[in-house]
């Protein structure tokens, strides 16, 4: 599908709130984006579902986001929903307790309701975590539910941790038509994650 230019109407709420924890944390250095050409491979090669389309990405977007998804344009330059997709490198790893209790931040931050945080299966591979928060908020005068999920994965190489951050935002009266969707969106990203991982740990 052909993807299109962000209408300056659509402003994408930042990346994560755990990105502010990873620059705050004295053990951890060098956190920034990656840019395009160090993306992940798998994560460039994700589809999207049918009636969704990416939109074309400035050279430096700001928020930094690597990837973004709409559904269903309203006529007014606003969408049903959206996906984004986020990526950082850092030099050091958190400790799961950080990681875990601000994984739900940015829905904090929007005083949102139901807010609900879990944690993914991953392989016992260490320094590796995946976290989902949950919750719907008021953004402007629509209702809102929001779905965000942190992959982290650690490395004691320079500039080799991970932070994958991926978020769902879809208008609380979609939600329930949009169910097959989200799914699809998020399944792919996470065992996109934990392929990646098995493969680079020679996991069998």
């Amino acid at each position: 599908m052909s993807a299109s230019t962000p209408s300056q109407r659509w402003q994408p709420l930042p990346a994560s709130s755990l990105v502010d924890v990873l620059t705050e944390d004295e053990d951890i250095e060098d956190v920034a984006a990656l840019s395009a050409a160090d993306l992940p491979g798998w994560l460039e090669g994700l589809s999207i579902p049918t009636g969704w389309q990416r939109l074309v990405l400035p050279d430096q977007p700001e928020p930094p986001v690597a990837r973004i998804a709409v559904h269903g344009p309203r006529g007014n330059g606003e969408w049903e929903a959206a996906e984004t997709i986020s990526v950082f490198g850092y030099t050091g790893w958190p400790v799961f307790y950080d990681v875990f209790h601000n994984a739900d931040r940015m829905l904090r931050g929007l005083n949102a309701a139901g807010i609900a945080v879990k944690v993914l299966p991953v392989p016992r591979i260490q320094r590796t975590a995946a976290i989902r928060s949950t919750g719907a908020a008021v953004i402007g005068d629509r209702s809102v539910w929001i779905q965000q999920s942190h992959y982290v994965s650690g490395s004691e190489q320079p500039h080799a941790s991970r932070l994958i951050v991926h978020s769902l935002f879809v208008e609380t009266a979609c939600r329930a038509r949009l169910t097959e969707d989200i799914a699809r969106l998020s399944d792919a990203v996470y065992q996109g994650f934990i392929a990646a991982i098995v493969k680079e740990c020679g996991i069998a």
